[in-house]
């Protein structure tokens, strides 16, 4: 039975082939920073063209995906994300669509997942994305990201991405300050 490490590979895989960038994020990327933990799915951002987002359906079908092009192209035009399957396994689909995709891009890392060296979002992009979608597991896994990195970890870095991003009001720069100030950086 295939799994999510199993799929991710293989995307990285393909991606590599195809001479595509791109970050596993996720759980697969939180294993190497944070404290692991079990997932069903495989988190991936791909850097092409967000203005062609049929382009990119058509790609991932290139890839092996299970997707109707259409409306996968739909939710990428919409949303920069979309849903789709790899050998049974829920694979989410994200574009570069803010800025700070760029910033992430020139962090990434790779890494050994089985034996086979992939892209991974590094800890602190991880965070950032994770204070993006703001939800109770993401802060969960932020805090552990935290925990595990101690001082390695470039907390004005992060601080600085999310000001700039949402403003010094956003609930999210004073959960992360909240967060900080919990987690002592030692």
């Amino acid at each position: 039975m295939t799994n999510a490490a199993d799929v991710a590979r293989q995307l990285a895989e393909r991606l590599e082939n195809r001479g595509l960038d791109y970050a596993l994020g996720g759980a697969i990327a939180l294993g190497y920073w944070g404290a692991p933990r079990g997932t069903i799915d495989v988190d991936v951002t791909i850097y092409v063209p967000i203005d062609r987002p049929m382009d990119c359906a058509q790609l991932l079908g290139e890839l092996g995906c299970d997707l109707s092009a259409k409306d996968a192209a739909a939710s990428l035009g919409e949303h920069g994300f979309c849903r789709v399957s790899l050998a049974g396994v829920r694979v989410d689909v994200f574009l570069p669509l803010v800025p700070f995709y760029e910033a992430a891009r020139g962090r990434r890392r790779r890494v050994e997942l089985a034996d086979q060296p992939v892209m991974v979002w590094d800890a602190e992009s991880l965070a950032v994305f994770k204070m993006m979608f703001f939800r109770r597991k993401d802060l969960a896994d932020v805090e552990q990201i935290l925990r595990a990195q101690g001082a390695r970890f470039d907390r004005l870095w992060v601080r600085e991405q999310l000001a700039g991003m949402y403003g010094p009001r956003d609930p999210r720069l004073s959960q992360w300050d909240e967060l900080t100030e919990e987690v002592p950086g030692e």
